[in-house]
């Protein structure tokens, strides 16, 4: 039985950091400029991160950048907030999802925050057709650390050379294989119909080529 591993970022759900948007009735209270550094300060520095692992809660995320930055703290709050719907589907991979769900057993492997997941399993249904779940704030440690993978075949119950992670970096990759996983890139969600079909032939008993 071949598994199949999937990220959530830029493999079902795509976004970019740094065009998270503040919805309207708090845009007009910072300039562009204040937004703009507060978006590279927030989701591109270490907090994220620590935020991501469960270690560090939004408020303390947002005072930590508030202190760093001199922007006020209530900015980094409302970008906290408003970065669920910053997620754009992926829409061929969840259709690929749904469908070799019922014949192949898949499993989800993600960096993400405790707020952050409660928002996607509001706004999509897509996690149902998962058969295990490992997020980094319930284990408390980050891709590519070595002890999720380990808390992913362990959840999954699959050894890891019968499974292949779909990712979109690629130390992540790196450490999966590393492991025994077979990693497939998806640089970016455009390429998603050809990892697609990689994987496809992978799962008829094919080698796994990569994307092009």
């Amino acid at each position: 039985m071949r598994h199949l591993v999937f990220d959530l970022g830029n493999v079902l759900l795509a976004w970019d950091p740094l065009t998270v948007t503040l919805p309207p009735a708090l845009a007009g209270q910072w300039d562009e400029a204040s937004q703009s550094a507060a978006r590279e300060t927030l989701f591109l520095g270490p907090g994220w991160q620590a935020f991501d692992a469960g270690v560090l809660s939004a408020e303390s995320l947002a005072a930590q950048c508030s202190e760093d930055t001199g922007h006020p703290q209530a900015l980094f709050s409302a970008l906290i907030e408003a970065m669920p719907a910053s997620l754009v589907p992926v829409t061929p991979m969840l259709a690929f999802l749904s469908q070799v769900a019922a014949h192949h057993p898949c499993h989800l492997l993600s960096n993400i925050a405790r707020d952050t997941w409660r928002a996607v399993c509001q706004r999509y249904a897509f996690p149902r057709y998962f058969q295990s779940m490992t997020l980094s704030y319930v284990v408390g440690v980050n891709k590519p650390a070595e002890c999720i993978y380990a808390h992913s075949f362990a959840a999954g119950a699959f050894a890891p050379e019968d499974a292949v992670f779909i990712d979109d970096r690629q130390e992540n990759l790196a450490a999966s294989e590393a492991l025994g996983m077979a990693g497939l890139h998806l640089p970016t969600p455009t390429q998603a119909d050809a990892a697609i079909a990689k994987l496809e032939r992978w799962l008829a008993g094919g080698p796994l080529e990569q994307v092009s």
